[in-house]
């Protein structure tokens, strides 16, 4: 993966982030993870699909938000697969949202861009 330009990030959000999502169309996030080669490299597996659903869990550890985008960015930490975003993301760069209830935690479910309303809900389940 290159060091920075276009590639998939997950985002980790605030509610208030996928508020003002909704509300503006445009998402506003410096930090995100993607899956980078040497942070491909630290797992067993060489399954894309998996690899995803490992980083959406790196970057739902501290939020129960998770916004998947095809966006700007530039790798800060290839082993953990942390990236910055320089540039406000457009609704139309955002591919999914994930949302996990109180409940479960660590068990997101998949919402289209155009449902964050849908997500938050879940969220606040």
């Amino acid at each position: 993966m290159r060091k920075n330009g276009p590639m998939r990030v997950w985002i980790p959000v605030t509610v208030s982030q996928v508020k003002e999502l909704a509300d503006s169309n445009v998402l506003t996030a410096q930090t995100g993870f993607s899956v980078t080669d040497s942070w491909a490299q630290t797992w067993d597996e060489t399954d894309p699909e998996v690899l995803e659903a490992e980083i959406l869990q790196v970057a739902g550890v501290d939020s129960r938000l998770v916004v998947v985008a095809e966006c700007l960015a530039e790798v800060q930490n290839p082993e953990t697969g942390q990236i910055s975003i320089s540039n406000p993301i457009a609704k139309a760069q955002i591919q999914a949202i994930f949302a996990a209830s109180a409940a479960e935690p660590e068990d997101f479910l998949w919402f289209g861009p155009t449902e964050p309303g849908e997500a938050l809900v879940w969220h606040s389940s």
